[in-house]
This record gives structure tokens, C-alpha cells and sequence, in this order.
């Protein structure tokens, strides 16, 4: 999932889910709260120093928010050349 980072404190983060259309447009779908896992400090400091990321995701039965098992950092650029690659994709009909 393509998420944009707008706050990291108490075990807790909160997104915006984020989507690129055909155009290259990013387009903000919701607001999201997900635990963050207490025993993987890269995970955190990932989160915590990027404005963007691609996050994995494990249900949580204990409550309604899903845990983050795995995050890579984007920066505005990262971001830039994964719309560049949609924009080609479909240019050549993929």
C-alpha cells in the first residue's frame, strides 16, 4: 500500500492511503490509523524520517487496527518515477 506519513507517536501511526491514477495524478483515498510493532525499531525510524511509504500490513486480532510488518521509505522523487512508470506502462498498452 502506497501511503503518504502525517503523524508517528504511541505505537501508532497515521496515513493517507494514497493511489496514482492513469494520468499520474496521486489521488488521497483515506485517512488510516495502524499499530506499529513494538519488537522492530526499523520500522519506526523508517516512518519517522520519510514522507512517504510502501507499507505491509498483518490483521491484528486484539483490535481493529492492522500492525505494519514491513515499510520502505519514498522520498518525493521515489514517488515521482513510480508515476513516470505507470504513465509509460500505459502508453505502451501494458
Amino acid at each position: 500500500m502506497l501511503v503518504k506519513i502525517n503523524d508517528v507517536s504511541n505505537n501508532k501511526v497515521r496515513v493517507t492511503k494514497l493511489d496514482i491514477d492513469n494520468y499520474g495524478s496521486i489521488i488521497p483515498l483515506k485517512e488510516l490509523e495502524f499499530n506499529l510493532p513494538t519488537d522492530d525499531d526499523l520500522i519506526i525510524q523508517t516512518l519517522k524520517h520519510s514522507p512517504y511509504a510502501a507499507i505491509f500490513t498483518e490483521r491484528n486480532n486484539d483490535d481493529n487496527n492492522d500492525t505494519i510488518i514491513l515499510a520502505s521509505g519514498m522520498t518525493i522523487d521515489d514517488l515521482n518515477e513510480e508515476k513516470n512508470k505507470i504513465i509509460n506502462a500505459l502508453n505502451k498498452g501494458i
